[in-house]
């Protein structure tokens, strides 16, 4: 592999995660480098994981290299070809569109993943090959359609119910594929105080990011369709390093 091209991607391409790769620091949305300690998440010794919503696949790395998970399976809904891959109001979608193209490096840094024997801009597969972690790997798919792959020991979804229109049938599919507990962990939520004060679930009313939810709503919504046990792993901020603020986290544990 060519360092070279492995350094211009990590260096000039847009990234979603902060990834240290020797003396390089890639300039990503949310930095968990130092953070990760703050989800308070539970050994995955020698247990098969589905990160449903993987992106870049940086809490894959994790979970195999200092959780000791068996393997990862990552899964989105992205396909690399240029299309918005998360869902979005219609009459947005021009919107979106645009500023989706404008993240896509791959035309821009051809000449490096080309190099690198990689067909597109996925992460995921490019922070496989340049680290060697031979028991992650990539498959697109959608969270309504996690009958496709096999169940696994347990299942991650992260930052990924504030996109979804159907939390609920979501929350169906994260259920029927886990065997032994799922983890959660959900975006700009909010603690409940008592009904009528504050709504468990609020609209956003954005083209993108549909929904706030409770901590109460996520509990109610895991018991209802079938987890058991259901809790709060933990609740933190992460800094949106663009703009320089936090925004608050809460990660659920729910057992099959």
């Amino acid at each position: 592999m060519s360092k070279n091209s492995i350094r211009k991607i990590l260096n000039e391409g847009n990234w979603y995660h902060t990834f240290l790769y020797d003396d390089i620091k890639t300039k990503g949305t949310f930095d968990y480098t130092n953070n990760m300690s703050d989800l308070n998440l539970p050994s995955l010794e020698n247990l098969e994981v589905l990160d449903v919503g993987c992106s870049d696949g940086f809490f894959s790395k994790y979970f195999v290299e200092s959780l000791n998970a068996k393997n990862v399976t990552g899964v989105d809904i992205n396909n690399y070809d240029g299309e918005v891959a998360f869902e979005v109001l219609d009459s947005y979608k021009p919107q979106f569109k645009e500023k989706y193209e404008s993240h896509n490096d791959f035309e821009r840094l051809s000449d490096a993943y080309s190099d690198l024997s990689l067909k597109d801009s996925n992460k995921f597969n490019f922070i496989k090959k340049i680290y060697d972690i031979p028991n992650i790997s990539f498959e697109s798919g959608s969270i309504y359609e996690l009958e496709k792959f096999h169940s696994r020991d347990v299942v991650f979804c992260g930052s990924l119910f504030e996109h979804l229109r159907d939390p609920v049938t979501a929350m169906e599919q994260l259920l029927f594929a886990t065997k032994e507990f799922c983890i959660i962990d959900i975006s700009n939520t909010f603690k409940s105080l008592r009904i009528g004060k504050k709504p468990f679930i609020e609209y956003t009313n954005t083209g993108g990011n549909f929904f706030k939810y409770s901590e109460n709503s996520v509990l109610q919504m895991m018991s209802n369709v079938g987890f058991k046990r259901v809790s709060i792993l933990s609740s933190y901020k992460i800094k949106i390093e663009k703009y320089g603020y936090k925004i608050p986290h809460s990660v659920f544990i729910g057992y099959k």
